[in-house]
């Protein structure tokens, strides 16, 4: 049913996987910083603030399976001036699959969104939680799955989708599709009796 809904709000692919899949890379997190992102040190939900690799890892073994979200995009599309509105429908994809399993009886899910919540919600101010204010956008800012430390790339391989690096130099036509990932973590059957699936 999850994985139904998620492909109606727009994702081109989702597959839900068992939680000792998702893997935590302190390596990972290391890209953050070089070349450096545009949210690091910047946002509450990005290293170094958001919580480390290894407190990330016992986090996740609270979670039993996830339900990982593709959405494909034109390559051009991600290095446009604008393409941050693709991360954005990326966040509000997850935050909306987030709210549908706690309906759902997933009291604790999770989502992780792809790339920082910074350039997206807050591209001209601070970030309001680093100076000890509430989220100005508490439903829909979360961290990304890289932040945490988890291998995108890997976790890809693995559900059998293809990928491919896009960086700030890359020239579109060398890459035949982008895609951006994200997660909503799962931490328990619903009591309905029926399947996440």
């Amino acid at each position: 049913m999850l994985i139904r809904k998620a492909i109606s709000l727009g994702a081109s692919d989702a597959r839900m996987i068992p939680i000792d899949q998702v893997h935590v890379d302190p390596s990972i997190v290391d890209l953050c910083m070089s070349p450096r992102c545009s949210g690091y040190a910047q946002c509450a939900n990005c290293p170094p603030f958001v919580m480390d690799p290894q407190t990330a890892k016992r986090w996740i073994t609270n979670y039993n399976e996830a339900l990982l979200l593709k959405k494909d995009f034109d390559p051009f599309d991600l290095l446009a001036h604008d393409h941050m509105e693709h991360f954005r429908e990326m966040f509000l994809m997850v935050t909306a699959m987030e709210r549908l399993a706690m309906k759902r009886g997933f009291k604790d899910a999770a989502a992780l969104g792809a790339g920082s919540c910074k350039p997206v919600f807050c591209p001209e101010r601070d970030c309001a939680v680093l100076e000890g204010k509430p989220c100005l956008y508490p439903h829909l800012a979360r961290p990304s799955l890289e932040a945490l430390g988890i291998n995108v790339f890997d976790l890809a391989k693995k559900v059998g989708w293809q990928m491919y690096k896009i960086l700030r130099e890359t020239d579109p036509n060398t890459v035949p599709s982008a895609s951006l990932v994200g997660m909503v973590l799962l931490a328990k059957q619903p009591n309905t009796g029926g399947t996440s699936r």
